[in-house]
């Protein structure tokens, strides 16, 4: 049980795939889960409840016994993913389940349909899955995602030498539900956010995504940026107030740009630049990190 299985991070498109736009998303390695034996405890009982769901759920398509008596036996997953990011740690134990007990029935069955079975299988954890995120981690490739469920699967040009990537991580964990309501009940019911929305925010996903899969940096930094300002300025509960002083510094002085990197509120942002030593300094609150692609 030595394979670690990844987190994902979605790099453009929150909120906009669910009015339209595409999506652009990522295995993230540097996070993942991974199984380990611990004895002397008792068993995982959320494993436990977990497997009684495989069981009644996937009746042919995993080892139940085994998995039973491997969790008795203190088999569980650790976890280097935090929880509230929206980095998929559900996805990431699915695969993980997945990868130690699936019989070859269901490995054939997410074999034909992996996004549908990836799906049933972490309705457990949040009700209604679509299944992007195990399906992410099972592909271990970077994903296109579409606003009708489909997706593509997309090789990512090499990432340029004089722009850098990174993670800001604003120590605070957010709850994913109510942000979703937020964007969508606004979406919904007000028309000049909904107007707003879609020529700005969609119109510089879509545009950003091209540029992205196309190698255009330039065009990508230009599209990161407007994200960056709607966000920034139509989105309150998305950008945390201790946050929005050195967001709006990055724009104003453009050294940086941040964006929101999944829910928002909390977790992580997603930033972007070309003068990383500065930018470190403009964010020394903050602990940030490089973010490697290939």
């Amino acid at each position: 049980m030595d394979n670690t299985y990844p987190a994902k991070l979605l790099l453009l498109g929150e909120h906009t795939i669910l009015r339209g736009s595409r999506a652009l998303a990522v295995p993230f390695p540097s996070r993942y889960c991974y199984w380990v034996q611990r004895e002397a405890e008792a068993p995982d009982a959320a494993l436990l409840s977990f497997a009684t769901y495989l069981s009644t759920n996937f009746p042919t398509e995993f080892a139940h016994q085994r998995l039973y008596s491997d969790v008795h036996q203190g088999w569980r997953l650790a976890s280097t993913i935090p929880v509230g990011y929206g980095l998929g740690s559900s996805g990431a134990v699915c695969l993980a389940v997945f990868d130690r007990y699936a019989t070859a029935r269901g490995r054939a069955r997410a074999a034909e349909r992996p996004k549908a079975f990836f799906a049933q299988m972490e309705n457990y954890f949040h009700g209604n899955s679509s299944g992007t995120d195990p399906l992410i981690a099972y592909l271990g490739e970077a994903i296109c995602l579409h606003s009708d469920g489909h997706y593509d699967t997309v090789a990512l040009p090499s990432w340029p030498a004089e722009w850098t990537l990174f993670l800001l991580d604003t120590q605070q964990p957010r709850q994913t539900g109510p942000l979703v309501q937020y964007f969508t009940e606004r979406y919904d019911t007000e028309p000049s956010f909904r107007a707003a929305v879609d020529q700005q925010w969609i119109t510089a996903t879509e545009l950003g995504i091209t540029a992205w899969l196309a190698g255009d940096w330039n065009g990508m930094a230009q599209a990161f940026a407007q994200i960056s300002t709607f966000q920034l300025t139509q989105l309150p509960p998305m950008v945390l107030p201790e946050l929005r002083h050195d967001w709006t510094k990055g724009l104003a002085n453009q050294r940086f740009s941040l964006k929101i990197c999944g829910a928002g509120g909390g977790g992580y942002c997603l930033g972007l630049t070309q003068d990383w030593p500065a930018t470190q300094v403009l964010l020394a609150a903050w602990p940030c990190e490089v973010l490697a692609l290939p």
